[in-house]
């Protein structure tokens, strides 16, 4: 790792530090955080030129590209102003690969800006959850409140802080693979318990996949005495934790059809379902057009339970819908690329954590638009670019017997 001896690496590295740490700003001051370091890169891209040997310009193509789309589109919909609002949150798919991939990388070691990212992760669910539930215990058995309670002391969407904890425990799991403290079970534990009590189901489920895909091969002795405590302790936190008891229990006895009435959050999930085929199959091939998406889906939920879901705002919850809806069949092609160019990087490099990133974050994406906040955009492409631009040495437990 080269010596960090100039002030624009200070700065890059600096700036870098501050976007890992997203989670504890307003969204206006990672907007501003974000402009600066591109400043930065672009000075440093010219000064000190590209780090690759080859640019990487497919990987940049591919992870830039619903930017592209979307960005192409806006002249062409009927409202190009709402078009471009749009096409502006997905920015950072584009501009972080061109800054971290075709210019140098800040001369950080990998694991510093995750390091950070754990860390503000675990103070915005202390910040959030602390003070809520010792003012109002009760609130443990009541989700929906303890998630307003939580934006209303944080400013974030429960479920996308709930992204940023359980985001943090799998990173402290990739460490504990290398470096087995107990500092670290009991930041992966407290992570996991505070994602689990924001309630989000799909976060939750999503974790245990990445966890499972973290767990080292063929581990031996003390390392198997060590995981498969932690394992169980963790599937039995998220499984029974209090205010995701109600929610598992809700999903499965809510029925799998369109209801007929407001009903639970699962009946919400179903309607919404219902009317995303219903465009989807409208406007697979060509899109409506990404600025008509939410005003087609309220059209149709105004027949769906008396209306009640039809309050001007809602989206699919799904991104690949919203992309495939909006965009046609090239918005599918980008969703599928987004993924599976770096998780094919990440498999060839033996890269377990940032594959186990990538599954967390797809499968979000099956129940939330994830990538159509700045919370989430900003969040998916600084983890997969970094992780693309500081590929980590194998591990011998990664390594092929």
């Amino acid at each position: 790792m080269p010596r960090i001896d100039r002030p624009l690496d200070h700065a890059a590295g600096g700036l870098l530090l501050l976007l890992s740490a997203q989670a504890l700003w307003p969204l206006q001051a990672t907007g501003v955080v974000l402009i600066a370091f591109a400043a930065v890169q672009l000075l440093r891209g010219v000064q000190q030129g590209h780090a690759p040997a080859k640019r990487p310009w497919p990987w940049v193509l591919a992870l830039g590209l619903p930017f592209l789309l979307l960005a192409v589109r806006v002249p062409f919909c009927d409202d190009p102003h709402a078009a471009w609002l749009i096409a502006e949150r997905t920015v950072p798919l584009l501009l972080l690969p061109v800054l971290l991939l075709l210019a140098p990388p800040p001369p950080l070691p990998r694991q510093v800006p995750l390091d950070v990212f754990c860390l503000a992760a675990l103070l915005l669910g202390l910040r959030g959850l602390l003070p809520t539930l010792v003012d109002r215990p009760g609130l443990i058995e009541d989700p929906r409140a303890l998630r307003e309670a939580f934006a209303a002391a944080t400013g974030m969407h429960a479920v996308y802080a709930s992204y940023h904890l359980f985001l943090a425990a799998l990173i402290q799991t990739a460490l504990l693979r290398r470096h087995r403290h107990a500092l670290r079970i009991a930041f992966l534990l407290t992570c996991a318990v505070m994602g689990a009590l924001l309630a989000s189901r799909m976060p939750t489920l999503a974790f245990l996949v990445g966890f499972a895909m973290l767990l080292p091969r063929g581990a031996r002795g003390a390392w198997r005495r060590l995981l498969l405590p932690v394992a169980g302790m963790l599937v039995l936190l998220l499984l029974t934790a209090p205010t995701l008891r109600g929610r598992w229990l809700e999903a499965f006895t809510t029925p799998a059809d369109v209801p007929g009435t407001a009903t639970t959050d699962t009946g919400e999930r179903w309607a919404l379902v219902h009317c995303g085929l219903d465009l989807l199959e409208r406007n697979a091939l060509t899109g409506l057009g990404p600025d008509r998406v939410r005003g087609a889906m309220d059209e149709c939920l105004r027949g769906v339970a008396g209306g009640a879901y039809a309050d001007g705002h809602h989206g699919p919850h799904d991104q690949l819908l919203l992309w495939w809806i909006g965009l046609g069949v090239p918005g599918a092609v980008a969703f599928v690329l987004l993924f599976a160019v770096p998780l094919r990087v990440a498999m060839r490099r033996k890269d377990a954590l940032h594959a186990a990133l990538l599954v967390f974050l797809a499968l979000c994406c099956l129940t939330e638009d994830l990538l159509d906040r700045q919370w989430g955009v900003v969040l998916f492409a600084l983890l997969n670019t970094w992780a693309l631009a500081m590929p980590e040495a194998v591990a011998p437990e990664d390594a092929a017997p």
